[in-house]
């Protein structure tokens, strides 16, 4: 084989991307273009507020996708083609209108409904979404983490979710309160944030508790307490929030909210919050970690339930 010319190397349309640089990785242009005063993406892009607010809420997704996202439910993928539209439309950029179509055909799936042209007739009965039957596995197989895909079977007793927020025997509509070790209403808040299919859950021999998310089963919690390995347990909230001095501020509302442990993170860090609480440094995808556990009661008003 002929070695490779350096002169060869050094064109752009001859070169390929290797391990630690992805053309692809939106990673690569927009952490300049945020981060760097002299970026010559600023003369492309421009420094409007609202255009770098969209790229810092698209890296923050991105970084966040590179550790949790294996397993995205419809509605993530949905959130995260508008994150992506917001910059697009900030941009003039042409593909807009694919954007607005990708995101229509998400939204499309979520809730079940399907394209006209997809039916057989006008008047064709929209397809319900049959449960998929879980695969074999043995019952002694690790647990994902909250909010993965459940692995082996699947109980058959469903437990309802009440409007008061309780979890009941369907029959006896017995609560499952005595079981639950800590906050109750903590816990079912958390298990229903993303609401099951049907109002319904099912609880496993070990106090697993799990539920359909659109058509996918998915671990919700436990009936004990939470294994410590998961530092995101849950879904991610659409929200995004940014470190300035002791308080979090809403990137997209500009609400602010003093909190103790922002004084131990950097100006300018970007955080994401799951819907257990979870708070965590998204602004660098080699450093993703958990900063804190927010209640309801402590952070941003709606922002959890």
């Amino acid at each position: 084989m002929d070695s490779p010319n350096p002169d060869t190397q050094g064109d752009p349309k001859n070169w390929r991307p290797n391990h630690r640089f992805e053309p692809q990785d939106p990673g690569v242009i927009l952490r300049d273009y945020i981060h760097e005063q002299d970026s010559p993406y600023l003369s492309v892009f421009g420094g409007q507020f609202q255009k770098q607010t969209a790229a810092k809420k698209i890296l923050a997704t991105r970084n966040t996708w590179f550790h949790f996202g294996d397993d995205p439910t419809t509605t993530q993928l949905e959130e995260t083609a508008k994150v992506v539209r917001g910059f697009v439309q900030f941009s003039d950029m042409h593909i807009a209108g694919r954007i607005d179509a990708l995101i229509e055909r998400l939204s499309d799936l979520r809730t079940g409904r399907y394209p006209a042209e997809a039916a057989s007739s006008a008047s064709a009965a929209v397809p319900t979404v049959a449960e998929p039957e879980p695969f074999d596995a043995p019952d002694d197989l690790p647990r994902p983490s909250i909010g993965g895909t459940w692995v082996g079977p699947i109980p058959e007793l469903r437990y309802r979710m009440t409007r008061a927020g309780d979890v009941v025997h369907p029959d006896t509509m017995e609560s499952v309160r005595s079981r639950v070790t800590g906050d109750f209403a903590g816990k079912v808040r958390a298990w229903t944030a993303v609401e099951p299919r049907g109002r319904e859950l099912w609880i496993d021999r070990d106090g697993a508790v799990g539920g359909f998310i659109g058509a996918t089963p998915r671990l919700l919690g436990y009936l004990g307490p939470d294994p410590e390995g998961d530092i995101a347990r849950g879904f991610f909230t659409p929200h995004f929030y940014t470190v300035e001095g002791d308080e979090i501020a809403d990137v997209d509302s500009g609400e602010r909210r003093k909190t103790p442990f922002a004084q131990g993170l950097a100006d300018g860090a970007m955080l994401r919050v799951t819907t257990y609480g979870d708070v965590l440094l998204v602004g660098d995808e080699s450093a993703i970690e958990r900063v804190a556990t927010v209640t309801p009661v402590e952070w941003f008003p709606g922002h959890l339930g």
